[in-house]
């Protein structure tokens, strides 16, 4: 679950970490009352104008801007509210920006140093690690490729956490004054904490500050919490703002779908991730393109099956939809039912070519209650027979 930069604030606020003070807001006219607060508690000559959207690159795309006065304020957040933002991390229609963030400007009357830090889980060793660099700012991307001397990596071992001696390996990895160690050291662990108290997948500062009188200060927070864990997180749950979500993904969600939208023209529905995975490159190798990444798990049942078509349906650029099963703990028959039920219940039928591949528990079953049914199904027994028929069916399509 992807959150807004001020949720984030508000959750490394609440760990004692130093973060600018700011005031989120949806109006040109509560901005600049805003602004009165932070102009007048900060002592500053400026402040940043943050659009709020789950897409990253918002200063390239015209989304962060710094005003001097209240004048300032009311234009630029003007100019912002209620615009689609464009930026390299969304569609060529951009996000719509609801909200915006007024925020103290760390930059006003000195230039800090800048630094980039993120806290994130690898898989492939099992551990969470901190990711850093001497060079934050917005061109991290490509100091990161050009330049891959200049980014670190700190593994943290899980049965011992953070440990001092870490801090300070990357304390002086940065390079960062005497004075400020100290309070680099807290900054760091209370960040840790508070990646691991909320199931966090990823926190990232970029940039990270060190300023003039030698704090340490979060300019730019990024955080994404792990969907599986808001069971225990119910605090942190009521953050997700499903307006900035894809509709469709949301539906899916609910119905407990794990769905994915992606850009081609072949719908997908499996039942395990690393099946999802080799299905996707099945249909790349036969010339078409996966419309979506759609598992609906082990304890399928023949309504999520049903649910599971309306929303592979609901995209309009899905020539043709692959069913690809294996039974395992989902029975084969349990599908074959939703498939049915799928043809009879949907109001606007299902009118395009569907190819399936049902293997495993009670297969038998379930392709006789299919042949039974005389519905336009393609059955095929392997990926190679599904791959060939879907490559004729887009060559007439």
């Amino acid at each position: 679950m992807n959150l807004h930069e001020f949720q984030g604030r508000e959750i490394l606020r609440s760990f004692s970490v130093n973060i600018p003070d700011g005031v989120v807001v949806t109006t040109p006219e509560d901005a600049v009352e805003a602004a009165k607060m932070i102009f007048k508690k900060t002592n500053k000559t400026s402040l940043v104008i943050k659009a709020q959207i789950h897409a990253g690159g918002r200063g390239k795309g015209g989304g962060i801007q710094i005003a001097k006065s209240l004048e300032e304020v009311y234009e630029k957040s003007k100019n912002i509210l209620g615009k689609y933002l464009i930026t390299p991390q969304t569609s060529k229609k951009g996000k719509l920006v609801r909200k915006v963030l007024i925020s103290e400007d760390i930059y006003s009357n000195s230039t800090p140093k800048e630094y980039y830090l993120s806290i994130f889980m690898n898989r492939d060793i099992e551990k969470n690690v901190i990711l850093y660099s001497k060079e934050g700012g917005i061109e991290i991307e490509d100091i990161s490729k050009k330049h891959p001397d200049k980014i670190f990596l700190e593994e943290i071992d899980p049965f011992f956490g953070l440990q001092l001696f870490q801090v300070r390996k990357i304390g002086y990895n940065l390079e960062l004054d005497e004075k400020v160690l100290k309070d680099f050291k807290h900054f760091l662990i209370s960040l840790y904490k508070a990646y691991l108290s909320c199931d966090a997948l990823l926190l990232e500062i970029n940039p990270l500050i060190q300023t003039f009188d030698h704090q340490i200060v979060a300019v730019d927070i990024k955080m994404v919490l792990d969907d599986n864990a808001l069971f225990r997180q119910k605090k942190y749950a009521s953050f997700r703002d499903q307006k900035e979500e894809n509709p469709i993904e949301i539906e899916a969600f609910e119905a407990k779908l794990n769905f994915l939208k992606l850009e081609g023209n072949v719908g997908c529905m499996v039942n395990g991730a690393g099946l999802a995975m080799a299905t996707m490159d099945m249909i790349k190798s036969c010339g078409g393109n996966p419309a979506n990444f759609l598992d609906i798990g082990g304890s399928a049942d023949k309504d999520r099956v049903e649910k599971a078509f309306r929303i592979i349906l609901k995209d309009p650029s899905v020539q043709a939809i692959l069913i690809n099963i294996f039974g395992g703990i989902v029975r084969c028959d349990t599908v074959a039912e939703g498939i049915v039920n799928s043809y009879h219940n949907i109001d606007h039928k299902i009118k395009i070519p569907v190819i399936v591949r049902l293997q495993g528990t009670n297969e038998v079953i379930a392709k006789k209650r299919l042949e039974n049914s005389q519905l336009p199904i393609y059955f095929t027994s392997t990926l190679k027979e599904a791959a060939d028929r879907i490559k004729k069916i887009l060559m007439i399509r």
